[in-house]
C-alpha cells in the first residue's frame, strides 16, 4: 500500500504536511496558488474516507477573495447576504447551499442506561466541566479516569496557544476535519502496532483532562465503543470470520481432512455433501464410504472381494491371481445399493435410513407407502414334492420325493444337473457354498480343470450319501456341474430327517430318535447322542455344540466332543419341527404354530413369535442383520425382526401347498413346497449385488 506522501505526490492533492519530532513545531500550509491548481482536499476525503465532506477551500470565490480555510464566527459579517450555516460546533461557517446535512446523533434517553455507559447528568457535568454557558453537557469518564473529549475553549475558537502540547494538524486551521483524519490515521487497525503506548492521564504531564487547551489527538488511545458515538475506524471494523466461522477442514491436508470425516455417521456425511463444493468433494471420497460401509458389518453388510475378480476373469476370459485392492471398488455405489436393498426388505420405505424411528412413525409409514414387491421366479422340474434346498451365490440344489437331487441356476432358473443316488426320498442335504471359487478370487480355467466340492444328503432310505462335486468351467457360460457318490453311511434305522456340516463334523438325525456325529475327513462315526423320546426332526451345529429338536416337544444341547448333555429346553406346547442354531442364539419352530428364540448359554426363552396358522416347518435367520424367515404349512412365508419380535413382511400366494423348506440371503428368499415348485423372491432387481454376502 502506498504511503501517505506517495499518495499525495501521485495525486497532487494539497495536504497538510505532518512533521517528525525532529522538525520544527510550526505547521506548514500550501500556498493559495497551489491550492487553486490542484484538486480540492475534499476529494481526498471523499476517496479515502468514503464521506463527501466539504471544506472551506471548496467555497466559491475568485483567487483574491477566496475564503480562508477557516472563518471564525466573530469575523462573519451578518450583512454579507450569504445564507451561512455553522459546521460541527461552530468552528467554521459555510454557505448553506454548499453543505451536506448529516443525520443528527440519537438523543440519549433519560429513562434508560442502554444508550451509553456515560451517566447523563447535566448538572454534574456543568459543575465539573467548562461549558459554553448554555448548559450543554460534556462527555467524560470521571470514574474510570479515562480521557475526555472536552478541551475546547468555552466560548469560541481562539488562536491562543494552549499550555498543552498541540498537534500540528490543529495549527493548519482546517477545523474539525484534520482532527478526524488524525484519529483515523493513528487509530486504524493497520497502524495500531506503531502507536505510542498509552500513558494514564495522571502520569502524562502533557495531557490535561480539564484544561482549556487542545488535546494531542495523535497520541490519544482509539475510541473503543464506550464513548457512545464512535468516530474511530475500528468501531466499524467487522471481523467476518467471527460471524461465518473458519473452514478448518478445507485448510487441512487432504489425508487429515478425510481422517476427520471418517468419524462421522451417515446423516453427518450427507450434511457435509451440502456444505460447499470442497466439502462435497471430500465427503464423496471413496475411503469415507468404505468406512461407512464397514461400520455396518454388525448388521450383516459384507462384500466378497473374490467375486470382484471372478467377474473380471469372466469378462477377460483369463484367471486373475490377486484380489483387487479395497479402494478399487466404488464404495459409494456399494453403500447406496445395500441401503436400498435393506429398504426393500422392510414393509416401510425408510427401513435403511430410519433405524431410530418410533413405532408410531413406522406404523404411519406402513399405512402411507406401499412396500416393495420382490420379483418372483418359479422353477419347475421335479416330479414330486421338493423337501429340501440349499443355495449359494450362483446355484440352487434341491432334494425331492422323486429321489433325485437337482442343481439349478440361481439367475436363470435353468436346470444344470440331476443326480440320482438314493433309493428313497431325499429329505435333507448340505453342501459347501461357492466351492468353485478359488482363494484368490478367480475360477480355475486352466485346461478346464474342475474344482472339487463336498455335499451330503439324507434320505428316507436311512442312509447318508457323501458326494464329490465338480464345477467344470465353460467359456461364456455357467460351469458344468457333475457329482459322484464317495460313500454311503448306514447311519440310522429310520429316515434321515436333517443334516448339518462344518469343516470338522457331519451331524445327522433320524426318526429313530438318535443323533449321530461323523468325522468329515475320515467319515468314521464319532459318537451317538441319545436322549429324545420321539423322532429328532432337526439339528443345529455350532462349533462343538449340537442342539436337537424332537417331536417330543423338547430341545437338548449337546457337547460333541464328550457326548454329554448340556441343557434341556422346554417351552413349546407340541412337537418341534425345525431348528436353527447360530452363534449363541437358537430359534425353534413347532406344531403349536409358534416360533421361540432362546439363549443357548442360559436356556432362557428370549421371545415368542406368533403369526402362523399351522405348523412352522422351516426356519432360517441371520444373527447379524436380525432377520428371520419362516415357512409354514399355512402356505405363507413370513419375515421377522428377530430383535423386536415383530413381523416385517408376509408373502402369500407363492405356493399352492405346504411349504417344506425356506432359505434366504441378503437379496432373495428361496422356498420349496409340496406343489413341486421352487419359488425365488428377488429383492435386488435393478441393483448390483454381485459382491454382497
Amino acid at each position: 500500500m502506498a504511503t501517505q506522501q506517495e499518495y499525495l505526490s501521485n495525486t497532487q492533492i494539497p495536504f497538510p504536511s505532518y512533521h517528525d519530532e525532529a522538525d520544527d513545531d510550526d505547521g506548514a500550509l500550501y500556498s493559495h496558488e497551489e491550492a487553486q491548481a490542484t484538486p480540492r482536499f475534499s476529494h481526498l476525503l471523499t476517496s479515502v474516507l468514503g464521506s463527501p465532506f466539504l471544506t472551506t477551500s471548496d467555497l466559491p470565490g475568485d483567487a483574491d477573495t477566496a475564503y480562508a480555510p477557516s472563518i471564525p464566527l466573530d469575523r462573519m459579517d451578518d450583512d454579507a447576504g450569504l445564507d451561512m450555516e455553522t459546521v460541527d460546533g461552530a468552528f467554521a461557517s459555510v454557505p448553506r447551499s454548499f453543505t451536506i446535512t448529516r443525520p443528527t446523533s440519537p438523543t440519549p434517553s433519560f429513562r434508560t442506561d442502554t444508550f451509553s455507559i456515560v451517566n447523563w447528568n447535566p448538572e454534574m457535568y456543568n459543575l465539573m466541566l467548562p461549558g459554553n454557558g448554555d448548559g450543554t453537557p460534556r462527555c467524560s469518564f470521571l470514574q474510570t479516569g479515562r480521557r475526555t473529549i472536552s478541551g475546547y475553549p468555552s466560548s469560541h475558537w481562539s488562536p491562543t496557544p494552549s499550555p498543552t502540547k498541540v498537534s500540528r494538524s490543529l495549527t493548519i486551521g482546517m477545523g474539525f476535519l484534520p482532527k478526524i483524519w488524525d484519529a483515523l490515521r493513528e487509530g486504524s487497525p493497520s497502524k495500531r502496532g506503531r502507536r505510542r503506548p498509552a500513558i494514564p492521564s495522571w502520569q502524562d504531564p502533557e495531557l490535561e483532562y480539564y484544561s482549556d487547551g487542545l488535546i494531542d489527538y495523535a497520541n490519544m488511545m482509539p475510541l473503543d465503543g464506550e464513548e457512545g458515538e464512535l468516530i474511530d475506524d475500528e468501531a466499524c471494523f467487522i471481523d467476518v470470520r467471527a460471524i461465518t466461522g473458519i473452514d478448518i477442514v478445507s485448510h487441512l491436508p487432504l489425508e487429515l481432512a478425510l481422517y476427520l470425516l471418517s468419524f462421522l455417521d451417515l446423516p453427518s456425511i450427507l450434511a457435509c455433501l451440502r456444505v460447499s463444493r470442497n466439502w462435497n468433494h471430500l465427503a464423496r471420497d471413496n475411503s469415507i464410504w468404505r468406512t461407512l460401509f464397514s461400520l455396518r458389518e454388525d448388521d450383516g453388510w459384507c462384500v466378497d472381494l473374490r467375486r470382484a475378480h471372478r467377474e473380471n476373469s469372466s469378462s477377460l476370459r483369463m484367471p486373475l491371481s490377486m484380489m483387487p485392492a479395497p479402494l478399487e471398488l466404488n464404495w459409494y455405489h456399494l453403500y447406496r445399493n445395500r441401503q436400498e436393498l435393506d429398504r426393500r426388505w422392510s414393509n416401510y420405505p425408510g427401513a435403511g435410513l430410519s433405524a431410530d424411528l418410533s413405532d408410531e412413525a413406522v406404523a404411519e409409514q406402513k399405512e402411507v407407502t406401499k412396500a416393495w414387491e420382490p420379483k418372483v421366479m418359479r422353477i419347475s422340474g421335479h416330479g414330486d414334492s421338493v423337501y429340501c434346498l440349499e443355495f449359494d451365490s450362483s446355484r440352487i440344489i434341491t432334494g425331492s420325493r422323486d429321489r433325485t437331487i437337482k442343481v439349478w441356476s440361481l439367475k436363470t432358473g435353468k436346470c444344470l444337473a440331476t443326480f440320482a443316488g438314493h433309493r428313497g426320498s431325499v429329505l435333507c442335504l448340505k453342501f459347501d457354498r461357492d466351492w468353485d471359487i478359488l482363494d484368490d478370487g478367480s475360477m480355475d480355467m486352466d485346461d478346464n480343470v474342475p474344482r472339487k466340492g463336498f455335499m451330503v444328503s439324507g434320505s428316507s432310505d436311512c442312509t447318508v450319501c457323501v458326494w464329490d462335486l465338480w464345477a467344470i468351467p465353460t467359456w461364456g457360460g455357467e460351469p458344468r456341474i457333475t457329482a459322484e457318490v464317495r460313500a454311503v453311511l448306514p447311519a440310522h434305522s429310520g429316515g434321515v430327517l436333517d443334516l448339518r456340516i462344518d469343516s470338522r463334523w457331519i451331524v445327522s438325525c433320524s426318526k429313530d430318535a438318535l443323533i449321530r456325529v461323523w468325522d468329515r475327513e475320515t467319515l468314521s462315526l464319532h459318537c451317538t447322542l441319545r436322549g429324545h423320546e420321539g423322532p429328532v426332526n432337526a439339528v443345529g451345529l455350532q462349533g462343538n455344540r449340537v442342539v436337537s429338536a424332537s417331536g417330543d416337544g423338547k430341545m437338548i444341547l449337546w457337547d460333541v466332543v464328550t457326548g454329554a448333555r448340556l441343557r434341556t429346553f422346554e417351552g413349546h406346547d407340541r412337537g418341534l419341527a425345525c431348528i436353527e442354531f447360530k452363534e449363541d442364539v437358537i430359534v425353534s419352530g413347532s406344531n403349536d404354530c409358534k416360533i421361540k428364540v432362546w439363549d443357548a448359554n442360559t436356556g432362557a426363552c428370549l421371545r415368542t413369535l406368533t403369526g402362523h396358522d399351522f405348523l412352522v416347518r422351516a426356519l432360517s435367520f441371520d444373527p447379524r442383520s436380525g432377520r428371520l424367515v419362516s415357512g409354514s404349512y399355512d402356505k405363507t412365508v413370513k419375515v421377522w425382526d428377530l430383535r423386536s419380535g415383530k413381523m416385517v413382511r408376509e408373502f402369500r400366494g407363492c405356493h399352492a401347498s405346504h411349504i417344506f423348506d425356506v432359505k434366504f440371503d441378503h437379496c432373495r428368499i428361496v422356498s420349496t413346497s409340496h406343489d413341486r415348485k421352487i419359488v425365488v423372491l428377488d429383492f435386488s432387481e435393478g441393483l448390483d449385488t454381485s459382491l454382497f454376502v
